[in-house]
């Protein structure tokens, strides 16, 4: 490979404009990764801060309920506002504390009755515990300057009717404009000063330019993720000791309060007359307190041996010990996202500075622009960056939309639940099915350019109807929206691909920007979902779809579609003469499709198990990007390997059997581990057998002699098909039980995958 590349500018500025790219991927990358941790780290703050809280609201809480319970309205309840009062007394910071109905009318504060006022329309949700929820019976949410704690009360028959409110101001909650915040971003500045002086030195006292102006592409790569990695692995020691710190002070502050508390409570008790040995289920009100708080591992009541009265000793002492457990897990929690963002980041860097290497040898006019188009190298690159953009955004919500659809599970008919949760990815396929003929149509009237813009509106407008779906039937028309979107921006790439000189060169090109950024997407989207939700995720993907149209707009406009020598059969004749070839129709029964469904292993089953067992966002996120890693890094050299050594058809049967080996190891565990082995095995079979089957599909007889653009139609129509009924198979599998499901796929994996091999040795392939 050239690594070398012609300028037509003066060095100085090319150096000038790498170290502008080199700052914005630090300041992106480092301010991304400091989000994300802080994000995880101010979500876990506030939840503790609520649970804390919550212990002496629960005291009300159970005074009130216990009230109830003997017939004492909720609604004429003398005596409310000395209840509220205790807990102002007790928690200082308290604004005000209110009671309200389930419809929002404020019932009482702490001056007493209420009359004619109502909670604040934005919050009626969190208050009916509909949204931010921290456990059935307790939410909160932030509302303009203050943080409104909601908990539930019960009649005695369990039903829902009245809610305490408790109003903090906003800054007793851990906000963006904290501390933690200012200094994350005091540190992200030194460091990024830092860096960008350390790139200065290396740009211009380096040979990275030869004196007759030719770049060294990857000189650049290997200096920007050298300098970017260690100042982003600086950045995430730092983030990493900062957030420790910040835990233990958290766990402290709980420990501190639930003493206070748990101590005057036991106070009382003994100003009563009464000592501990007198109180029935002390030791379940105090496991009630630890369960509820994940920062403490114990509380305990140390004995005191002080007499306050002739044979009565003093209450005793409060011991609240914290839990090292949880802080230790909180803190590999945000070691593992490091880790990840610092995967994602070199993903990320190599195909930003490969595109701006680009953008940069292009010239600053047209007429070069144009004349360097031609250029195999600039048209593969720009090829590889249009699909990184592509796959970044369409591929955002590939680790949770069979979650979302589960949150908006409604039957549909008399389909399994399993299958339901699967419609969306299945009308997403369809949508791009429906797509690729449409597009085949729109071929031969309009430029690739002009069906890669409708594809980028619709998908747009699919990602945002995503984002504002409030039903299972609006999420599903939304999906099948975007993947109507997605089919027409992949048909017009892969119709430019298999056009452009050393197409195998522009197929590999495309493939690896095609996986980095599905991964970049799918981990970048997943870890985002869990701080921001599932509808901001989508409307970022609806916002990043515009870089593509914006990359072909400015710089692919002179790409045109080649055409080639056909023979004059009609459409129908020629896919007639496709499905009457025997080779076709075994190569797509028992390995094609068989392969393609397979897949719904990771976008549909992996989500659901992964969320069912407590896995978060990110760590199915991280799944994701296991199997993508194994693409990238095990693919090529895989590639080479086995058609040097097996053959492409030999090589195909490889690959099914990997996947049929994948499958099965699920099934013999069927633990979470066993399922990242899953992926792991998954990878490796794409990795290198997903460009032997499309070689082998695009060198059938039926196939070979078509249009391109028919050509690629038959294998994206091919492709989707398979997609689009994989949830579905999955689901109706999965209805018979977990391991069931997946075990009757695998054995029918096998059964095919057998019926080939036979039908190849008796009547081999020539590779």
């Amino acid at each position: 490979m050239n690594n070398e590349t012609r300028l037509p500018v003066n060095m100085i500025e090319v150096r000038r404009k790498v170290l502008v790219i080199a700052l914005g991927l630090l300041i992106i990358i480092m301010a991304f990764t400091g989000f994300l941790n802080y994000m995880t780290f101010a979500d876990n703050y506030n939840n503790s801060l609520v649970n804390t809280y919550a212990v002496t609201g629960h005291e009300s809480v159970r005074k009130i309920e216990y009230a109830l319970h003997y017939g004492k309205p909720i609604d004429n309840y003398y005596g409310m506002n000395d209840t509220l009062q205790e807990l102002k007394d007790i928690i200082p910071e308290l604004d005000q504390v209110n009671i309200i109905s389930p419809t929002g009318d404020i019932l009482y504060d702490l001056n007493g009755f209420v009359r004619n006022r109502r909670l604040p329309d934005e919050l009626l949700k969190v208050a009916v515990f509909e949204q931010g929820l921290v456990n059935e019976n307790l939410s909160y949410q932030f509302y303009k300057e203050n943080a409104y704690l909601f908990m539930r009360i019960d009649d005695n028959t369990a039903h829902h009717v009245a809610s305490l409110v408790m109003v903090f101001p906003q800054n007793t909650f851990l906000q963006f404009n904290s501390y933690i915040t200012r200094q994350l971003i005091s540190y992200l500045i030194g460091i990024v000063i830092v860096a960008l002086s350390l790139l200065v030195i290396i740009f211009f006292r380096s040979k990275l330019f030869t004196q007759d102006q030719l770049i060294n592409k990857k000189k650049i790569l290997i200096a920007l993720i050298v300098v970017i990695g260690s100042a982003q692995l600086f950045y995430g020691g730092i983030n990493y000791f900062l957030f420790k710190n910040a835990y233990l002070d958290m766990a402290n502050t709980s420990k501190d309060f639930i003493q206070v508390i748990v101590g005057k409570n036991i106070e009382s008790v003994y100003n009563k007359g009464l000592s501990l040995q007198n109180i029935e289920g002390l030791d379940k009100y105090l496991d009630s307190i630890k369960d509820s708080l994940p920062q403490i591992e114990d509380i305990s009541i140390i004995p005191s041996k002080d007499l306050i009265a002739p044979n009565i000793l003093s209450p005793g002492t409060v011991n609240v010990t914290i839990s090292k457990g949880y802080i230790d897990k909180q803190m590999f929690n945000i070691f593992l996202d490091m880790v990840t963002m610092l995967i994602i980041s070199i993903l990320f860097m190599i195909e930003i500075t490969l595109l701006a290497v680009i953008i940069m040898i292009r010239g600053p006019n047209q007429v070069a622009a144009k004349r360097i188009g031609v250029d195999t190298k600039t048209s593969h690159g720009l090829v590889r960056s249009l699909i990184f953009f592509v796959n970044l955004g369409a591929f955002m919500s590939l680790t949770f939309v069979p979650i979302v659809m589960k949150n908006l599970y409604q039957p549909i008919g008399e389909l399994p639940k399993d299958v339901v949760l699967g419609l969306p990815l299945s009308a997403e396929m369809l949508g791009g099915i429906i797509a690729i003929i449409v597009a085949g149509w729109f071929a031969s009237k309009m430029k690739w350019q002009v069906v890669l813009y409708l594809g980028v509106l619709f998908l747009l407008t699919g990602n945002l109807a995503s984002g504002f779906s409030a039903t299972a039937m609006a999420l599903i028309f939304s999906r099948a929206i975007a993947g109507l979107g997605l089919g027409f921006i992949m048909m017009s790439i892969r119709s430019l691909v298999v056009s452009l000189p050393e197409t195998n060169v522009a197929i590999a090109a495309f493939g690896a920007g095609s996986i980095a950024g599905l991964n970049c997407g799918a981990v970048i989207g997943g870890m985002l979902a869990e701080r921001l939700g599932y509808s901001a995720v989508f409307y970022l993907a609806a916002a990043l779809i515009l870089i593509p149209f914006i990359l072909v707009h400015q710089m692919m406009s002179e790409y045109d579609i080649a055409t080639r020598e056909t023979s004059n059969l009609s459409a129908l004749k020629k896919f007639v003469n496709f499905i009457g070839d025997k080779k076709a129709v075994v190569f797509l029964l028992c390995i094609f499709i068989p392969y393609f469904i397979s897949g719904a292993f990771l976008d549909y089953f992996f989500p659901l198990f992964a969320s069912g067992n407590g896995l978060s966002q990110g760590d199915i996120s991280r799944g994701v990007l296991l199997n993508g890693l194994f693409i990238i890094y095990l693919g090529p050299i895989l590639t080479r390997l086995v058609i040097n050594k097996l053959g492409n058809t030999n090589g195909v049967i490889l690959s099914m059997s990997i996947v049929f080996c994948a499958l099965a190891s699920f099934v013999l565990f069927g633990t979470v581990a066993a399922t990242f082995v899953t992926l792991m095995l998954l990878g490796l079979a794409e990795g290198f057998g997903i460009s032997m089957k499309t070689t082998y599909f695009l060198n059938l007889r039926g196939i070979r002699n078509l249009e391109i653009n028919t050509g690629m139609a038959y294998f994206s129509v091919m492709v989707n098909a398979s997609r689009m009924v994989g949830p579905i198979i999955y689901g109706l599998a999965l209805s018979l039980g977990m391991k069931m499901g997946v075990g009757l796929i695998s054995l029918g994996i096998l059964a095919l995958l057998l019926v080939f091999t036979f039908n190849y040795q008796v009547a081999p392939n020539i590779d």
